[in-house]
């Protein structure tokens, strides 16, 4: 599947995803994760894709799996980097995920940033160039607005353990219990 990917000479990112495995955290089918070259945060790690999308408008509901799979893989060098140095999982509200939308884009190649602990982050990173909104989206969130205009349901539509409850009205606490 790899060698299927598309490349685009002279593309920084398709350079590093494709050659320059020395900067390479951790490679997989579809994505590769470096460190970011300038942190915003103790932790911050690119994710880059294998194949060249020239930004994350460019995405649709075939590459659900693709964000996906940058997330998971993201997620897993932190977690790795954590450990490692002796620090505690990751704290969801300390954690940002997600990509810059136009014109925020300085690299036309998709990558998804990954930062933690957002404490670290200066004031303009934490509440304007990595805040989600319109510039910054979180992972998620691209993700569910591809489902929605393709109008594939949300897997876990209806999951007690999401929404703690059930159908007939019986709390998940309740079953376990």
């Amino acid at each position: 599947m790899a060698s299927m990917l598309t490349t685009v000479s002279g593309c920084k990112f398709c350079e590093i995803a494709k050659n320059e495995k020395d900067l390479h955290l951790k490679s997989k089918d579809r994505c590769v994760v470096i460190s970011d070259i300038k942190p915003k945060a103790k932790h911050h790690y690119l994710v880059i894709s294998k194949q060249h999308i020239a930004k994350p408008t460019d995405l649709t509901a075939a590459d659900i799996e693709l964000l996906e799979e940058m997330e998971r893989t993201g997620r897993e060098v932190l977690r790795e980097k954590l450990k490692k140095s002796g620090e505690a999982d990751t704290v969801e509200d300390m954690l940002r995920v997600g990509f810059h939308y136009p014109p925020m884009l300085t690299v036309h190649h998709l990558h998804m940033h990954i930062i933690y602990p957002i404490s670290d982050m200066g004031l303009i990173s934490r509440k304007f160039t990595y805040r989600p909104g319109k510039i910054f989206r979180a992972t998620r969130d691209v993700i569910e607005s591809l489902r929605d205009a393709a109008g594939i349901p949300d897997p876990l539509a209806g999951n007690p353990a999401v929404n703690d409850s059930l159908e007939q009205g019986i709390s998940a606490h309740a079953i376990a219990n």
